[in-house]
């Protein structure tokens, strides 16, 4: 029943989708809060969406991931910030008892033989990467008994791969909202997560440990995520924002140092045509969301709503 109520939901147009005039340019750009698990087979039948695509120029996303150069550069940037310093080796950092822990399970979550030379590559990895594997893999694996997020997963490219793949067709220019760290931001980020190395162990060991513990909580938090889903397909921005903010203490911080980083951008932007903005939905909710920012910057901001819940 949950399915087909979502299915029709999403047939309905109810998504958060923003147009945002005046502040002194002279056509609307439109803002589309998405998700970034869902598929972006729902885009078209999304008329609301479609119809903000046609009046635009342009599109902004937070991270270009169809740009094979861009990926490239992210990957090798992020592989840097993942080994460890001084070719240590997890081994040695957590010592052989709790290393065998972590052996069996990344062999049990992940099917990953970590004793064998082909996952050389993993042996000088720190710890913080085999707990964000882990969790990724266990949160892959309860998607299923989460019957709206498993629903609108679909098989297509994620929404916002697919706002971008549009874009290019229509021969657009794409911009990014976030950029590639800078060398030297590069080199303090290293820096801090080299000193860091002991936290990380005792983190992923505190996984490890209460691994089922833990994985019954992700699926607690996969199950109040779902509400959270349901408003966001709805439409309903003020329950969306309602539920997010209840998700975590941190998302809050993180959420407003980019959206203050995004919001000259977003105006220069709006200022050179007609733009489309795609970027999680929570970089729009209040007091420090995308809308409560333009609004404050003189910007009418208003909810495209065609569906009446």
């Amino acid at each position: 029943m949950l399915l087909l109520v979502s299915a029709a939901i999403i047939s309905s147009n109810a998504q958060l989708l923003f147009r945002v005039s005046g502040g002194g340019v002279e056509k609307p750009s439109y803002m589309l809060g998405s998700l970034h698990l869902v598929s972006g087979e729902t885009l078209e039948r999304y008329d609301a969406y479609l119809e903000a695509e046609k009046q635009c120029e342009q599109l902004y996303v937070e991270y270009d991931i169809t740009n094979d150069q861009h990926n490239k550069e992210l990957q090798s940037s992020g592989l840097e910030l993942v080994m460890l310093p001084d070719s240590l080796t997890i081994f040695e950092v957590l010592g052989a008892e709790r290393a065998q822990k972590l052996t069996e399970r990344m062999q049990l979550t992940c099917h990953v033989n970590l004793t064998d030379s082909a996952a050389m590559q993993m042996w000088h990895w720190q710890p913080y990467a085999f707990t964000n594997m882990l969790s990724l893999m266990t949160t892959n694996e309860l998607f299923s008994k989460v019957p709206t997020l498993q629903k609108l997963r679909g098989k297509g490219a994620p929404m916002d791969a697919t706002c971008t793949i549009r874009a290019k067709l229509n021969g657009w220019k794409v911009g990014e909202l976030d950029q590639l760290a800078r060398q030297e931001e590069l080199e303090k980020t290293r820096e801090k997560m080299a000193k860091s190395i002991d936290e990380q162990a005792d983190s992923l060991m505190a996984l490890l440990n209460n691994f089922e513990e833990r994985k019954q909580t992700m699926l607690h938090e996969l199950e109040k995520w779902d509400k959270t889903v349901l408003a966001w397909i709805k439409g309903d921005f003020e329950e969306f924002t309602s539920y997010m903010s209840a998700e975590t203490d941190e998302q809050p911080l993180l959420f407003n140092e980019r959206n203050k980083k995004w919001l000259p951008r977003i105006i220069e932007a709006m200022n050179e045509a007609p733009t489309l903005f795609v970027f999680g939905a929570g970089h729009l909710i209040q007091p420090y969301g995308l809308v409560h920012l333009l609004r404050e910057a003189g910007y009418e901001v208003e909810q495209i709503k065609t569906f009446k819940w």
